[in-house]
Order: structure tokens, then sequence, then C-alpha cells
């Protein structure tokens, strides 16, 4: 089980573990449209479009480069096997069957999604948005924002390194909360669901820092789509 631990939580192989969903999600971006790309995807590629049109080509020129590099060291430290994905799968599955019933139970009876006038068509959209959200949310508010504030107060301030990680983890946890509801498509805010994406962000964040960013990117994405298909159900229900 260590070896299983210490090999499931390091960046490269978690890398590998997403970029099938990341695949899937620039799939579905192409086709339905940009009109349903995730927020923090557009920050996170923000800085490429310095690159005007060739931005895109880029980014995934990049994704191509970083797959390289994670099979190269992956198979330097240690020979890569495609059977590690599976009991990190079931892992990230039982910690968004956690998030999904026993946090929104113990927070409030929240349905965070709109349920009326749901289609295939829609639910299809939903799904992608679910894929977007898990690889870039966790990439943006746990991989960039979360170490950024990490380094911040414990390497520069030099505050104790356990205070800094709880700091660091509040901040983001209510930056994480607080970004659902900004811009057109930000949703209407009340304390219940404030309050769950809160303690939502904190439980992410301690998978990420534990368990690696793999593991909370799918925990996330697993979440997002048990919502959909909780939406979904609901509504086709007369």
């Amino acid at each position: 089980m260590s070896d299983y631990f210490s090999r499931s939580s390091n960046l490269p192989k978690s890398f590998l573990f997403i970029l099938p969903l990341l695949v899937l999600y620039e799939i579905g971006i192409i086709l339905y449209g940009s009109e349903i790309k995730n927020t923090a995807d557009i920050i996170v590629k923000r800085p490429l479009e310095i690159f005007g049109n060739s931005a895109t080509l880029v980014f995934n020129s990049l994704i191509i480069i970083i797959s390289f590099c994670s099979i190269f060291y992956i198979e330097k430290k240690n020979r890569l096997s495609c059977g590690i994905f599976i009991p990190m799968f079931l892992e990230s599955a039982a910690y968004a069957f956690f998030l999904g019933y026993v946090i929104l139970f113990l927070v409030y009876g929240l349905l965070p999604l709109d349920v009326t006038n749901l289609n295939v068509h829609s639910f299809a959209k939903g799904i992608i948005l679910s894929l977007g959200a898990g690889v870039y949310e966790e990439i943006l508010f746990r991989l960039l924002l979360l170490s950024a504030f990490y380094l911040l107060f414990v390497k520069v301030f030099k505050i104790n390194a356990i205070i800094g990680s709880l700091f660091s983890i509040l901040i983001c946890a209510c930056v994480f909360s607080i970004m659902h509801y900004i811009g057109t498509t930000g949703d209407s805010f009340s304390i219940h669901s404030f309050s769950f994406r809160f303690v939502a962000g904190i439980i992410l964040s301690a998978i990420f820092v534990f368990r690696g960013l793999g593991i909370a990117v799918y925990t996330h994405a697993i979440y997002d789509v048990l919502i959909i298909h909780k939406s979904y159900i609901s509504a086709a229900q007369p």
C-alpha cells in the first residue's frame, strides 16, 4: 500500500492519469463550441493568447511535450504500468461519493444545477463541462494557486509550514467558492451553496496535498458527473 500511495501521487503519473479527461473535454469543445468552456480553462490558457490564432496549436504542443516527459520520467524511475490507474479511479470515485452525498447532506440538501428543461443535448454538454471543471479547476486552484500561496507564506514570509498550509487551503477554498458566482454564467449566491463549495474546496485541497493532482481531478470530475446525472434523472421524472 505504501508503494501504491507514493506511486499514485507523483505529478508525472497524475498527468498521464488525467490526460484522457483532458482529451475528451477538448473534443467536446470542438463538437459543441467554445461557449461551453470552463472559466478555469479560459484563465489557465489566457497567457497563450499572445500567440494569437496559434494559441491552440501551442497548447496542444505543450500537452504532447509534457506527456512524453512524463512517460520518460516514469520509465526511468519505474516501468509504466497502466494497471495502477484502476485503483486510482476507484479511490477517486469513493472520495466523489463522499463529497456528493455526505458533505451535501451535512451542509444542505443542495442541487447546484438548474434541472429544468434538461435534454440529452444539454446532458452531454454538462458532462463535458464536468470534465473541464475537474481538470482545469484543480490545475488552477490546487496545483497553481494553492502551491503559490504555500510558497508565499512558508518560503517568503517564513511562516510555520503547518500554519502556512492551513492559511493556503482556507484562502484557496474561499476563492474557489467565490469564483462560481462571478461572470454572466455565474450562479446566484446563497449561503448554502457557498458553504458547500468552501468545504468542498478544503477537501479537494487535502486530497491534492495528500493524494496528488490526478486523484483530486478525478474526484472533482466524478462528483460533477454524478450531479449532472442526478439532475438529468430528476428532470426526466414525471
